[in-house]
């Protein structure tokens, strides 16, 4: 028999009280409220696959409330009147809200917020969605939402040993989260939790069409012309994988377990071909081009207001991206089509359906050590490419460097294939062990 929600709850509160001081993975602790929606669960027991789950959401999704800053200052009494529609649908099912999480302000990575990586604290934890990783790695909940524009549910996922999922762009609603922080054509909605099993029976309760989002509309309708899989698995080839490194080398732990990973696919019987995306290398400089576009134009009047109520990194990078030229948006909104049509075309001449890369070139930094400013670039060219395509990818545990940390495997699948994607994690994830390890905190 399933454990009841209350005691859920109080296993995600207990953990929360043992771990948060030093981690610092929540914005604002709920349990109160958390405590009532545990009792309503436990009576009225809706039928759903993850009932008494208790979850956590970044601080840019709205909880009724609940304030809602996106990480900065400069938005600190805003408190939503309604919950976002992912968050109402989890309470709908029966999950239990413990609280919102710290987020990097407005998921601009250019700040260092107090949250800390449980498999050593001295170490990055990854960012923007850096508390749903921690906090699901801690067992301070059970799953977690964040948002992903470059890599930011993955690529905590990956330095937290943890299991992050960025689906089909749309596929997810985005009604409620915060527009100040977010960039609408590269964010998707995301889920981190233990295991990919989780992640498969909470994602349909997400993926529905909301009559608020009209993106969701058209996802469902071209959700029904998707491709079908083969099954055949791909890995970057040389070119596409020199290029890449020779902007950031990869880890020689992160190269030894990617090839490890390929090897359990391929003992489970699976045929590795190589294809090249020439356009790939150039996602880093596309996605910094689209997301300080977007953002800037939905915080323009608040950084003119307000400047000294933003961190000056911030508030710089708003005030470039309103000055980006027309002419270097075009490009990379050029990128994005080229890198689509790109990827489609060579998992159509290969016979694959899916994509196995690194989900980063370099595991958790000492903090000391990192200037995300100047760095964050290194972090993510394995994962924006497929925020520009808009491509479902998941990050695995897939192995740990020789101090001890995590270390993630992306797989990238077709669009809407997110069903096909998840089977394949699963069967990853039953052939190996390192999504069960947790962390020594």
């Amino acid at each position: 028999m399933s454990e009841t929600p209350n005691k859920q709850l109080a296993q995600a509160l207990d953990a929360a009280a043992r771990t948060e001081d030093r981690v610092h993975a929540y914005r604002h602790l709920l349990p109160q409220q958390a405590r009532s929606d545990a009792d309503n669960v436990g009576l009225n027991a809706p039928a759903s696959p993850i009932s008494g789950w208790p979850f956590a959401v970044k601080e840019v999704f709205d909880v009724a409330g609940v304030a809602t800053a996106g990480g900065s200052h400069a938005y600190e009494d805003r408190v939503p009147a309604q919950d976002a529609t992912v968050v109402a649908r989890l309470r709908a099912a029966g999950s239990t809200l413990v609280g919102t999480q710290i987020a990097h302000e407005l998921t601009c990575g250019l700040d260092q917020p107090p949250t800390r990586n449980p498999w050593n604290l001295e170490c990055y934890p990854g960012g923007s969605s850096a508390g749903a990783g921690v906090s699901v790695a801690v067992g301070s909940a059970r799953f977690a939402l964040g948002t992903d524009a470059a890599g930011s549910v993955r690529i905590p996922a990956a330095m937290t040993g943890t299991t992050g999922l960025k689906p089909t762009w749309a596929l997810v609603s985005s009604r409620g989260v915060m527009r100040e922080a977010s960039a609408p054509s590269i964010d998707h909605v995301g889920i981190i939790a233990r295991s990919a099993a989780e992640i498969a029976r909470i994602l349909p309760i997400l993926a529905r069409p909301d009559p608020w989002d009209k993106a969701t509309l058209q996802a469902c309708a071209d959700r029904e012309d998707a491709q079908q899989t083969t099954g055949r698995l791909a890995v970057l080839g040389k070119e596409t994988r020199a290029a890449l490194t020779d902007v950031t080398p990869l880890d020689p732990d992160i190269e030894t377990a990617f090839a490890q990973s390929c090897d359990v696919f391929r003992q489970a019987g699976a045929d590795i071909v190589e294809i090249e995306l020439p356009t790939l290398p150039m996602a880093v400089d596309a996605i910094v081009t689209l997301f300080a576009a977007e953002l800037s134009c939905a915080n323009a009047r608040a950084v003119a207001q307000r400047r000294g109520r933003f961190t000056p990194a911030v508030a710089d990078m708003i005030e470039t991206g309103l000055a980006i030229p027309e002419d270097q948006v075009w490009g990379a909104v050029r990128i994005r089509t080229n890198l689509r049509k790109e990827l489609s075309a060579a998992f159509s001449a290969a016979g694959a359906s899916f994509l196995l890369t690194p989900t980063t070139p370099r595991p958790a930094m000492p903090l000391n050590a990192f200037d995300p400013t100047e760095e964050l670039g290194t972090l993510i060219p394995f994962t924006c490419g497929f925020n520009l395509t808009g491509n479902p990818a998941i990050s695995l545990p897939c192995g740990q460097t020789r101090d001890g940390l995590p270390i993630g495997l992306q797989i990238v699948a077709g669009h809407f294939e997110e069903a096909a994607l998840l089977d394949l994690a699963m069967d990853f994830q039953r052939r190996t062990h390192w999504h069960e390890l947790r962390p020594p905190l």
